[in-house]
């Protein structure tokens, strides 16, 4: 038995709250994990206000990365001090979508109980069961996580990049590669500049993209899109997105647009179709806003010059291989994942981390858990 300290759900739409929680042995399968960093998504966004399905009390936190204390029976790959990053998509390689290649959609995701995979429990307030949300539980000092659902990573990489890599950085980087598959030469516009937004930025200037053009309404973080290597940025609380994109393309419009603000809204589709080029993909990135059911597009709009809209979850096919990459790159200097982080906090402050994140001032905060 382990016990940590936990970030836990008691009702959707209420703070967090800390609690010292009990974590017993891991089962088959299972791995326990002493975290090392967390990155607050806006996916959590979601799921804290009961936007995503979670029923509390839950242990929430999906962008972890960590060292592996003790493994179950049936674990192979993974020993104690293994350093670890989370997926919360965990591929049983079996199942139709894994057998085609496309991991990241395997049938056989987790029960938004947080209940495990043979149905139980691992983490308790006293005799009280807690939910380990998607199987990570990434919001706890000590967590444990089926293995499947771990990414052994080198021990060279800080704690802080691991996490982000987790989720941001492979959604982000992964949406221009992988699902655009932005060539060398092209034009892409990235509409809003939060972590994800900020990867998708870094992953177009990565696949060879000559004009990368950042929308925002902040000007805060207009001011840093050229650090992620953004060639031009537009402000559009101030001039008309369309007009801006024809303006600096010439009137060829771009060849890819990624929606990645963590509320994507009717508006943001018409815009981006009518700033494509012929041939060109919208690709919607960020979660979906509460009262968008329907894409307000014409199917003439689409039809008449070959623009596409698709959507994607984690960035591409295969979780665990991007993961590897994508941190490879980093080793290599090639994708500075650290200008991500604009604010770290302690455990006690993850609130006020969530508050940030609400108001729009971070592009990536991070809560370091190591010493």
């Amino acid at each position: 038995m382990t016990t940590a300290r936990a970030a836990v759900l008691r009702e959707a739409g209420s703070p967090l709250t800390l609690e010292t929680i009990r974590i017993d042995p891991p089962k088959d399968g299972e791995v326990i994990v002493e975290m090392g960093a967390v990155g607050l998504c806006g996916s959590d966004r979601f799921v804290l206000d009961g936007h995503y399905p979670v029923e509390p009390p839950a242990v929430c936190g999906h962008e972890g990365a960590g060292k592996v204390l003790e493994v179950g029976p049936g674990v192979t790959g993974l020993t104690p001090g293994d350093h670890v990053v989370q997926i919360f998509i965990g591929p049983c390689g079996d199942c139709g979508p894994c057998r085609r290649g496309l991991k990241t959609f395997c049938r056989t995701g987790m029960h938004p109980s947080g209940r495990l995979r043979d149905g139980t429990f691992r983490m308790f307030a006293g005799d009280e069961p807690i939910g380990t949300y998607l199987g990570l539980g990434s919001f706890s000092t000590t967590t444990v996580t089926p293995a499947r659902h771990l990414v052994k990573v080198p021990a060279d990489v800080p704690w802080e990049i691991a996490a982000l890599v987790s989720c941001g950085v492979s959604t982000g980087v992964g949406a221009a590669v992988n699902v655009a598959r932005v060539r060398p030469g092209d034009s892409v516009l990235v509409v809003g500049l939060g972590g994800v937004g900020a990867s998708a930025v870094m992953g177009a200037v990565l696949a060879g993209a000559a004009r990368v053009v950042v929308s925002e309404v902040s000007p805060d973080k207009l001011a840093m899109a050229t650090t992620f290597g953004a060639t031009d940025t537009v402000d559009v609380t101030q001039v008309d997105l369309v007009e801006a994109i024809a303006d600096l393309t010439d009137g060829n419009g771009v060849d890819a647009v990624l929606l990645t603000p963590d509320r994507v809204r009717a508006a943001h589709h018409i815009d981006a179709v009518n700033c494509l080029g012929p041939g060109g993909v919208v690709v919607q990135v960020g979660g979906t806003a509460v009262d968008l059911d329907v894409i307000p597009v014409s199917p003439n709009a689409l039809l008449s010059q070959q623009k596409s809209i698709t959507g994607t979850v984690i960035g591409g096919p295969d979780p665990a291989r991007d993961v590897r990459r994508w941190i490879e790159l980093y080793r290599a200097g090639r994708l500075p994942i650290d200008r991500l982080i604009t604010r770290r906090y302690a455990f006690d402050d993850i609130n006020v981390g969530f508050d940030d994140l609400k108001a729009g001032t971070n592009v990536r905060g991070v809560i370091s858990f190591a010493p």
